[in-house]
């Protein structure tokens, strides 16, 4: 029983074990390279996925940032997986963890500002100006720019930290309630399904925003 309803952000170990970190590790795991080497069902399904991701990256990139293209692709199931994982009883969610949201969205951030001003400063730095923005008001423009800037992977790691720490606090809510009596219980169990379903779709959902917002983050730059 949980001491606390905000316990789920304390990742605290199980039977002695811990492995609480550990299980961003288990991501890579989760794809043996027998599904890249071996053909088959499988593979086929997992091709067919990740060449249907790689297309709709493409569409929103350009066709010379096939680089972005793999990045984001590779940060989906990255982050999809680890989301899934963390669903699991006794599994502490990596992703709900604003120290490894935070990790991903900066180095990534930094990685994309720092090459397209080094690749062109004068169109890396025209972005701080809206086309069409009065001249009167750009001193203001280039500040907000920036502002918004310097706040992007802040708002990348809140976000999937948040989202997925808000589906566990819901569910802790539910499961409280089961204690009071036999009707309740099967309420609870009954939300805990429908939410459980719904946290399923969260992940991927989340993955999908984050690897999204990377590449538009990145081609601001170029």
């Amino acid at each position: 029983m949980m001491m606390s309803l905000f316990s789920v952000f304390d990742p605290v170990s199980y039977f002695g074990i811990s492995l609480n970190w550990v299980v961003m590790f288990f991501v890579i795991m989760m794809i043996p390279m027998s599904y890249y080497l071996v053909g088959g069902f499988t593979s086929g399904l997992w091709m067919n996925f990740s060449g249907s991701l790689s297309n709709m990256y493409k569409d929103v990139s350009f066709p010379n940032f096939s680089g972005l293209v793999m990045i984001s692709s590779i940060l989906f199931f990255f982050i999809s997986i680890m989301n899934v994982i963390g669903l699991f009883p006794f599994v502490f969610t990596a992703s709900g963890h604003v120290i490894v949201t935070l990790s991903m969205g900066l180095i990534l951030w930094m990685m994309s500002m720092s090459m397209g001003w080094i690749k062109d400063f004068s169109k890396s730095s025209a972005h701080l100006v809206p086309e069409g923005a009065p001249l009167i008001l750009s001193p203001f423009m280039v500040i907000i720019e920036f502002v918004s800037h310097m706040i992007r992977p802040l708002t990348l790691s809140v976000r999937l930290a948040a989202n997925m720490m808000a589906g566990h606090l819901i569910l802790g809510l539910i499961a409280s309630v089961s204690l009071y009596s036999f009707s309740s219980f099967w309420m609870s169990v009954v939300a805990q399904s429908v939410m459980l379903v719904l946290e399923w779709a969260v992940c991927f959902i989340q993955a999908f925003v984050f690897s999204i917002l990377v590449m538009l983050y990145a081609l601001d730059y170029y």
